[in-house]
């Protein structure tokens, strides 16, 4: 079994059965190990935008719960690209792979850190779909405008990357 630490509400793991889900309801800090994790930590204090961030210590504090975790459980943590966390913590640069999810069929540029530890990260999707919406940017590069994201989309992982991620290891 795996266990997935602070899963969203709405999160699409949820549809994956034989996982151990940690919401804010069951609280990763309960979470007692023994058993491999995938890890979303709340990012916003780490992110890009922290700056424009409600100051939040505890939220801050999780990711390095949740990192710790992976190091004695083995596992991925998933971040944000631009999180200064990795930098902050000193991470081994050799264990963290950049994708996007775009290429797991979310519908713009989300571009996502994964620290592997214990674990080997599996090839990687190709997909050429276009990407429909910018996070929070109207042009994209190429001066084309496209339409911006919701914000309560834009955390939702999309299902094919969640199970992505949980393939690592056998349920």
């Amino acid at each position: 079994m795996v266990s997935i630490l602070c899963i969203e509400e709405k999160s699409n793991y949820r549809l994956i059965p034989g996982l151990d889900l940690w919401d804010k309801d069951r609280n990763a800090y309960n979470f007692s190990g023994g058993q491999p994790v995938i890890t979303h930590a709340p990012c916003a204090q780490w992110s890009r935008m922290k700056a424009f961030a409600r100051s939040n210590k505890a939220e801050k504090e999780l990711a390095y719960f949740c990192f710790e975790q992976v190091q004695k459980n083995g596992g991925i943590f998933e971040h944000p690209s631009g999180s200064s966390f990795f930098r902050v913590i000193n991470a081994d640069r050799k264990k963290i792979r950049s994708v996007n999810q775009c290429w797991w069929g979310f519908p713009a540029q989300k571009k996502t850190l994964l620290y592997f530890n214990q674990v080997e990260p599996l090839s990687f999707p190709v997909n050429f779909n276009a990407v429909e919406y910018m996070i929070s940017t109207p042009k994209n590069k190429h001066g084309r405008n496209l339409p911006e994201m919701k914000k309560a989309e834009r955390s939702l992982m999309p299902l094919s990357f969640c199970q992505w991620l949980v393939s690592h290891f056998e349920i």
